[in-house]
């Protein structure tokens, strides 16, 4: 199949663990011609910055074509109106597939030319959608600019919805999302979860790089490793587990990740006042997923990030923030939830968990197939139902 993959408005960087790097990346595993067709930005430095508009064919197997933004005579509406001219590379590609990454760009309008291009040359193209956008990203516009982008997206997506396919949220939540919000079909949608990428999920060395982390921190056998981080800030509530934890005999906690600004004077009186609080800073994107593997139990007690799918698809027991619509982490009970997010409430749980038989439950379906899902060469199969 030839799949032509678009990522309309966000920086793209070789080689990173976002869908727009790692569909097309399996997508090219199973066989399939794909191209995947960027803006011009790129994160560099932890700045945003234009490269040249170029092709080339990337290291995961995929050929990638840059390309910059359109530019109207009036500065503010190309900042308003973000949009990439992909018809005429589309005629060129001729793709059977376009996955057409989020909800939010007239780009899609020269998607939907091309398959009423494509369908007069018999050849027909289906277009598929995904959604990353909840309750808790971008629903609640402030400024005018805000208000009438919003605007004018769902009046976009009414527009266009005709000529989708299938429209996947990437949790159920963001399904619900696109089904109210924007009035997509609920026919038409379903749930493309995130998850790891398989060559980075080295686990068939597992247990040595369990033990190897385990030792290089002074982490017994009989030590209950508890793990978190990532984004460190309020909406995160870390900082709520590391209360729960400190102290608590037989559990040590292991943090990773930035602590940001309004963070760390709390950040660091909790480090400092427990010595079962272990706080290794920034990790390598790569290198999480070991991380992981030397925990006993993996633990997000606030705002959903993709560290919870790729915690599932390490095969360890996690325990997550209950949120409306996130039941997807829990495949038959590899994962369980805080109903209450405070340090008693978080205690208790970690108790109740700590080598208990209802532990040994959630382990073993962690370590089975179940948790299979949330590798990415499933659901690069499962993307193209």
């Amino acid at each position: 199949m030839n799949i032509v993959h678009i990522s309309p408005n966000a920086p793209y960087n070789e080689g990173w663990g976002f869908q727009e790097n790692l569909l097309p990346k399996h997508h090219a595993a199973l066989g399939h011609r794909v191209t995947l067709i960027v803006t011009n930005l790129m994160h560099q430095d932890g700045k945003l910055r234009e490269t040249e508009p170029v092709s080339y064919a990337s290291e995961s197997g995929f050929d990638v074509i840059r390309l910059p933004f359109v530019r109207y005579p009036e500065k503010h509406m190309t900042d308003i109106f973000l949009k990439l001219d992909v018809f005429d590379r589309l005629v060129e590609l001729q793709p059977d597939l376009i996955f057409y990454h989020g909800l939010v760009s007239r780009t899609i309008l020269d998607v939907v030319k091309y398959k009423k291009y494509a369908e007069k040359q018999g050849k027909p193209c289906r277009i598929i959608q995904d959604n990353h956008l909840d309750y808790n990203i971008g629903t609640d516009p402030k400024t005018p600019k805000q208000k009438l982008l919003r605007s004018y997206y769902r009046r976009l997506a009414r527009r266009t919805q005709p000529y989708v396919d299938r429209v996947y949220g990437v949790t159920p939540w963001r399904k619900l999302y696109a089904e109210e919000y924007y009035r997509v079909s609920p026919e038409k949608t379903d749930v493309l979860i995130m998850g790891a990428d398989d060559e980075k999920v080295d686990l068939a060395n597992r247990s040595a790089i369990r033990e190897k982390i385990r030792q290089k921190y002074q982490i017994s056998d009989g030590d209950f490793l508890i793990v978190t981080g990532g984004k460190i800030d309020e909406k995160k509530k870390i900082h709520v587990l590391m209360e729960a934890c400190g102290g608590l005999e037989g559990v040590k906690l292991l943090v990773f990740g930035s602590v940001s600004d309004q963070m760390k004077e709390t950040y660091q009186h909790l480090t400092e006042a427990h010595n079962n609080i272990i706080s290794i800073g920034w990790l390598d994107s790569d290198k999480v997923y070991d991380y992981f593997f030397a925990a006993d139990l993996v633990c997000f007690p606030g705002q959903h990030s993709v560290l919870w799918e790729q915690a599932c698809a390490s095969k360890v027991p996690c325990l997550f923030a209950r949120w409306p619509g996130m039941d997807h982490v829990n495949n038959g009970g590899n994962a369980d939830y805080f109903d209450q997010i405070t340090p008693d409430s978080i205690r208790q749980t970690l108790l109740q968990l700590r080598f208990t038989p209802r532990y040994q439950r959630m382990k073993a379906v962690a370590e089975s197939a179940a948790t299979d899902i949330y590798l990415y060469s499933r659901i690069a199969q499962r993307s193209l139902r």
